[in-house]
């Protein structure tokens, strides 16, 4: 048996899993019966890329206005299942994101990788959405947010920022957007590592933007407005994008504030990020312009 196979046979069968792993799969809302189904022959099914600390739980409500409640497993469930299987959380993802494709849900929304195999014979059947923000913003946010949270169950850091920069995890953090979006995840695996393999990196970062330039929208939160309007004129949305899951602490050290030592740090290791937000946050830039939309302040 595989180990993405193991994945499905562990959420369908509770009694192998700890109590606290069941505490975080049932919070995933994988029962697709209770969600909104796909109607009619031909007709588009969504799938929204939930990147971490780029404001996606408001805009997954916001979506689900008008797609309906959707098909997702967030990062803690994604976790739970990883550690018991010795897999990674984007390998538990792409699995059941190749589970749902093959049913009918009308409106998928989470922390799922982008994988070319599971759309494979199914490209023409979906409309993909994300939401990118300024890596270096987002860095911080993430630090914040695990360090001052009131759950530590999972997820929290115990250290100063300085040392947490060391980490993997932090290098992790700082190729989000290309792990997620390269689509393939075999490779994908090998990111955090390809620092000093120019090739490599570069390879992936172009693999990311190439299938983000084929999403149906690419949205930056810094111009979460013209997102908003793009939702509106594509698919008729009609609610607004409220501002849920705030950082714990309101006023953390943004970059600017930080000492510069940490923010050339933190700029060396979100480089392949910021080439990928580049490429979609300047084409947003000139939307704004023209539209005047409102920029965000998330947390």
């Amino acid at each position: 048996m595989t180990n993405a196979l193991k994945v499905l046979f562990v959420l369908a069968n509770e009694h192998v899993l700890r109590p606290f792993d069941l505490k975080v799969v049932r919070r995933s809302g994988a029962s697709a019966y209770e969600h909104a189904r796909v109607e009619g022959p031909g007709a588009k099914r969504v799938v929204f890329f939930h990147v971490p600390k780029c404001g996606g739980t408001s805009i997954r409500e916001f979506l689900a206005a008008t797609f309906g409640r959707p098909i997702r497993l967030d990062t803690v469930a994604s976790e739970g299942v990883a550690r018991n299987f010795g897999v990674t959380e984007l390998e538990v993802g792409e699995v059941l994101l190749a589970y749902f494709v093959q049913g009918c849900p009308k409106y998928i929304g989470g922390h799922y990788p982008y994988s070319r195999r599971v759309f494979a014979g199914h490209e023409g059947d979906f409309e993909f959405i994300t939401v990118l923000r300024n890596p270096l913003d987002r860095m911080l946010s993430l630090y914040y947010f695990n360090r001052f949270r009131k759950d530590r169950d999972y997820f929290s850091v115990e250290c100063e920022l300085s040392e947490w920069l060391a980490s993997r995890e932090a290098r992790r953090a700082g190729t989000v957007f290309v792990r997620t979006f390269m689509g393939d995840l075999n490779l994908a695996r090998r990111i955090p590592e390809a620092y000093g393999d120019a090739r490599v990196m570069d390879a992936a970062i172009d693999e990311a933007i190439s299938n983000l330039q084929n999403f149906a929208s690419v949205g930056t939160l810094e111009d979460i407005g013209g997102f908003e309007n793009a939702m509106r004129q594509r698919y008729g949305a009609k609610s607004s994008i409220g501002h849920l899951r705030q950082n714990p602490i309101s006023r953390y050290p943004k970059f600017d504030e930080q000492p510069k030592e940490l923010q050339e740090q933190i700029r060396e290791m979100c480089q392949p990020d910021m080439t990928v937000y580049k490429s979609f946050s300047q084409r947003a830039a000139i939307e704004r312009r023209d539209s005047k939309a409102p920029c965000a302040q998330f947390g």
